[in-house]
């Protein structure tokens, strides 16, 4: 029996205390005219490089490149659909980092791959699979300005399409795992039903690549067990701000996938092994093994690299323990 981890999708990008911190001195040289953009692409080529491989040592299955070209995980695809402007910052839901808010001032049009490329130098440096991360089009809309459509759900529609074409490009640069982050729709309810249409229009475009809805920061008690006629493979929950998303994990049908957040991925205690020990195997004990896979609760930007470091060893070894 083998129990797969893997992370969410963010990692810390500053180093270890007393290093330097290359991205930032290298955008900072650049607002002087020190530096290029080919330098600001090899620094951040070494820091996805570096924190792919402490995932690996770290003993993490499937892994992701941290978003380490990102500063937030909507920017990048906005700033590549035509339509879209990029506004102020905001809070990222109740953390201490934050989001340029994009604003919809035209019809939306995918304007080319806005992750292809970094996926594809992702998996030319890493030893393990390499999962593909996306925004969910409901937290997109909701997290966003409409100035066009002026109607919610032709707005989420509108973006759904979009993200269809990053999903497919992804899966033909050799993603076998596309995780669409949903973290918005635990508040939106009312959105269910918007949701199955607009990942339908994503999942539909694929043909062999494993989706991942994700949702964190929360737990999805209001959707109930309706959220798993989405048209997707599996579903991610947060156990830690969601501990009562175990029971909707209780009802999940047989031949869908669980990605469950059993780390505390923002709050720096280190987190004793045995009792995740324990929580894998109840948790095997509800949906089997094969249909199992284990992570930090959401990303891990919130942490400092030593303390993310060290959860995903220990969520490691404790997998290992219960495959053992």
């Amino acid at each position: 029996m083998s129990i797969e981890t893997t992370v969410v999708g963010s990692y810390p990008k500053p180093p270890e205390e007393g290093q330097t911190f290359t991205v930032r001195k290298t955008h900072h040289a650049i607002e002087k005219g020190n530096a290029t953009a080919e330098d600001l692409k090899k620094a951040q080529d070494d820091l996805v490089t570096a924190v792919i491989k402490e995932q690996e040592a770290a003993g993490i299955d499937l892994v992701t490149d941290g978003h380490g070209r990102w500063d937030d995980i909507l920017t990048p695809f906005a700033r590549q659909i035509r339509g879209f402007e990029i506004g102020g910052l905001l809070r990222w839901f109740d953390n201490n980092v934050y989001y340029r808010k994009p604003i919809c001032a035209g019809p939306l049009e995918w304007g080319g791959p806005a992750s292809v490329d970094g996926f594809k130098f992702a998996q030319s440096v890493a030893a393990k699979p390499v999962k593909a991360v996306i925004p969910g089009p409901v937290t997109f809309a909701r997290l966003s300005i409409d100035e066009h459509y002026a109607d919610h759900e032709n707005f989420v529609l509108a973006i759904a399409r979009v993200l269809a074409q990053e999903a497919f490009e992804l899966e033909a640069a050799g993603a076998t795992v596309i995780q669409i982050d949903e973290p918005a729709l635990l508040g939106a309810p009312e959105d269910l039903e918007l949701a199955k249409n607009a990942l339908y229009i994503i999942t539909d475009e694929l043909k062999s690549s494993e989706t991942i809805l994700a949702t964190y920061f929360g737990d999805a008690k209001r959707l109930g067990p309706d959220l798993y006629d989405i048209d997707v493979d599996g579903y991610g929950f947060d156990l830690i701000s969601g501990p009562e998303n175990i029971q909707l994990i209780r009802e999940l049908p047989g031949e869908k996938k669980l990605q469950a957040g059993i780390v505390d991925a923002r709050n720096t205690r280190l987190e004793d092994v045995d009792p995740l020990v324990r929580e894998i195997e109840e948790l095997c004990s509800i949906v089997g093994e094969k249909c199992l896979r284990v992570s930090p609760s959401a990303g891990l930007e919130f942490l400092p690299r030593e303390k993310a470091r060290a959860k995903l060893e220990r969520l490691a070894t404790a997998a290992k323990k219960v495959g053992a």
